[in-house]
């Protein structure tokens, strides 16, 4: 559900002896990585081509030269670090002298400036921000390569604008993905990494880790996932049960390509749906509802088992089917959903590597109730790059970031929306229902509106914490104002309600919940409600009599709360027997050797 980029490469295509990874490959990677139905093209003349024509439209936006580095294998990311209301900006890459860097841009009114901000310098990077410690600041976590070509994984813990590496024992990786979810149900955010573990060809290996979070403390987790790099991974709730599911795609051990969507069953488990989607690399995934109708669609490109295509599968009830939208097929791909126009329809903007016609093209799509056209709209013309929807002025209209190679040279660019209509925010949910159920907890509320975006194409976000308008179990990573610090879909998806688990007994929580448009604004939050978790209703195990005069009975509740037993002769009366605690395990007993006869009934209670 959280944005993340690819590193992209250009240059080092060219080089023979050397690694390159654009749209996430890896040329020197041990095996021949030709895309399918290869046409025998030279890259370093493909570089030269002239560029696309005009399509003759009217522009509807204008460039706008950021004044950021540009430079191969660049890694571009977007979120507000600082919370003071504008989308800031982290860039990676390898600069002068062949030396990697990281720098956070802060965003002041539209103009951007070194943070000042010391992190680790990576090359061949990805990245993506999150709140993983619930303290309203957006976290990072990256993986590439550092200055002496060491695959590192960092996780940066952001404190008020201190960003400090977490401690944790990561598997350094690159040419991969790095996506932020909680796949638990928890309220905090896991991490899913993919990419390789070398860039030596024949040493490095395919690698796919999910490290759950528990407090801020990451542990890697059996998984059923296929150790795959070069690929793409997305979260998204596609069957709207309350828990985030997952695409993956890439190139697997041996060279295999492979992409399925992956069902979260809960408690750990991940199933396979066969969607049937042709096995995929140098491309990307991204979810959004482009026909509103409440459930997550797929847009899916690169190169793949089907050849290069850019396609748009349908979400029908959990069923995925081919929309046929006429989309050009590119490979070294990039593209992302995002409602240009506010007219309530997500639109998508692809830039990529036409290999049949042996051009690089930049193409926004218009989508015209799930019809989409071609806007006409001329951009440089990039491959190898990055492509982000961000409303970088605060205007009202998404702007569009895009970074890649055309003809040679590096760009990262900003393109200013100057389209007419402005968009407006939802309304806030209302109706505001908790359900306490022990430690676990059911949210609901009512639909909020929108001038532009339908209800049913509405997300929601769920903000859960111990203080009044805090974050500290489930991040809404929005202010307190309701402004979004990721350009993302609400946590919560569609659906018109929340589970979570895991809260602690006699604990007071405050809660509230926002929509979240197809511009990606989020509404104001709903009035705070709040409530007390409770221990979690004992379940007997066993009641058994160890001797004549002694009777053993075991519950199981929640480690570390106080319960009482209580017993009786005839299920009418009862009277307290003893209030014991559930040890770490959750187990409670009792024996009762009071007389001779031991009491015929017991039961468990919470106080």
């Amino acid at each position: 559900m959280l944005k993340h980029c690819f590193c992209k490469v250009a240059r080092a295509i060219a080089r023979g002896n050397r690694s390159a990874l654009g749209g996430q490959i890896i040329i020197n990677s041990g095996r021949s990585h030709r895309p399918k139905s290869w046409v025998p093209i030279s890259l370093l003349a493909a570089v030269a081509l002239t560029l696309v024509p005009s399509r003759g439209l009217a522009q509807q936006f204008t460039e706008f030269p950021p004044g950021l580095p540009t430079a191969p294998q660049e890694c571009v990311v977007w979120g507000d670090y600082d919370g003071d209301g504008d989308l800031d900006v982290l860039v990676a890459g390898t600069g002068k002298r062949d030396v990697p860097f990281t720098t956070i841009y802060k965003n002041t009114g539209g103009a951007f400036s070194d943070s000042g901000i010391v992190l680790m310098g990576l090359s061949r990077a990805t990245a993506a921000w999150g709140d993983f410690d619930g303290d309203g600041d957006l976290d990072l976590a990256m993986t590439g390569l550092d200055i002496n070509g060491v695959c590192t994984t960092r996780v940066y813990r952001n404190d008020g604008g201190v960003f400090t590496p977490v401690s944790g024992i990561f598997l350094g990786v690159f040419g991969g993905s790095v996506t932020w979810a909680d796949y638990d149900g928890d309220g905090d955010l896991d991490l899913l990494i993919t990419g390789t573990t070398s860039t030596v060809a024949g040493v490095g290996v395919p690698v796919t880790r999910l490290y759950r979070n528990d407090g801020g403390v990451f542990t890697s987790v059996p998984h059923p996932f296929p150790n795959c790099y070069v690929g793409a991974v997305a979260w998204g709730d596609y069957n709207n049960d309350g828990r985030p599911d997952v695409v993956i795609t890439g190139a697997a051990d041996g060279g295999a390509l492979v992409a399925a969507i992956w069902r979260n069953d809960g408690g750990g488990i991940f199933t396979d749906i066969g969607a049937n989607l042709p096995g995929m690399d140098l491309g990307f995934v991204a979810w959004g509802d482009y026909d509103n109708d409440g459930d997550l669609d797929l847009l899916f490109g690169g190169n793949s088992n089907d050849g290069w295509i850019t396609r748009i599968y349908r979400n029908n009830d959990g069923a995925f089917t081919d929309a046929n939208a006429g989309l050009q097929g590119l490979l070294w791909s990039s593209g992302a959903w995002g409602d240009y126009d506010n007219d309530g329809h997500l639109d998508l903007m692809v830039i990529g590597y036409d290999a049949v016609a042996q051009v690089h093209r930049s193409i926004l799509y218009h989508n015209n109730g799930g019809a989409f056209t071609d806007s006409g709209v001329t951009f440089h013309n990039l491959f190898l790059g990055t492509v982000s929807w961000v409303d970088y002025d605060n205007d009202g209209h998404l702007d569009l970031s895009l970074s890649g190679n055309e003809n040679g040279l590096e760009v990262l660019t900003l393109y200013r929306n100057t389209t007419g209509i402005p968009n407006t925010a939802p309304s806030a949910p209302t109706n505001l229902v908790v359900n306490v159920i022990g430690t676990s907890v059911d949210f609901s509320w009512s639909a909020a509106s929108d001038a532009q975006t339908p209800a049913a194409a509405l997300t929601y976000i769920l903000r859960v914490g111990t203080s009044p308008g805090g974050s500290q179990v489930v991040s809404s990573q929005s202010g307190t104002n309701g402004y979004r610090r990721l350009a993302a879909l609400g946590n919560a998806g569609h659906r018109l309600g929340g589970h979570l688990g895991s809260l602690k007994p006699g604990t007071n929580y405050f809660w509230s919940v926002q929509a979240v448009d197809s511009a990606f604004a989020g509404s104001p939050f709903a009035a705070e409600g709040n409530f007390a978790a409770l221990a979690d209703r004992p379940i007997t195990l066993s009641i058994v009599r160890e001797g004549p005069r002694s009777v053993r009975a075991t519950w199981r509740g929640t480690p570390g709360s106080a319960y009482q037993v209580l017993t009786s002769t005839n299920l009418s009366a009862w009277s307290l027997f003893a209030t014991p605690t559930a040890g770490t395990n959750g187990l409670f007993d009792i024996v009762d050797s009071t007389t001779a006869a031991p009491a015929g009934f017991y039961r468990a209670a919470r106080p």
